[in-house]
């Protein structure tokens, strides 16, 4: 069955790694020095909120480990260019839109929009090329 296919295609030590990378791009791509005043401002962040930090960053260590998984999947073994554009095409034409459709029945902005989904664009195209290579 083609599904087995897919699921044996799943390297766990490179989706495990560049599940760490996510969190290391989603740190400097929401830091002072990129994208952190505005992403903040655009949420309407306050510097004194609280959060629920093993939620937060347990959920997305999850989702992200699952759609890292799910790209290695895909991608696996087919070549740098091909797992990068891979990458690429899954962002656009998945996850970008989605987010795009969240984001337009929560109200907010295309400047947050921007930020965020730029985020996965880089990160599944990263991820991509270096899963198919590894």
């Amino acid at each position: 069955m083609i599904y087995s296919h897919f699921i044996s295609n799943i390297h766990l030590l490179p989706v495990l790694v560049m599940t760490l990378f996510s969190f290391a791009l989603g740190a400097f791509w929401h830091s002072q020095k990129l994208f952190g005043k505005t992403w903040a401002e655009e949420n309407n962040l306050s510097k004194d909120r609280k959060i629920n930090a093993p939620l937060i960053f347990g959920g997305t260590a999850l989702v992200h480990f699952v759609t890292i998984a799910g790209l290695s999947a895909v991608v696996a073994e087919k070549g740098f260019l091909n797992g990068l554009l891979g990458g690429i095409l899954i962002s656009i034409v998945w996850i970008l839109p989605s987010i795009t459709g969240t984001y337009l029945f929560a109200g907010k902005s295309l400047k947050l929009l921007a930020i965020d989904a730029g985020m996965y664009i880089v990160l599944f195209s990263i991820a991509g090329g270096i899963m198919g290579v590894w």
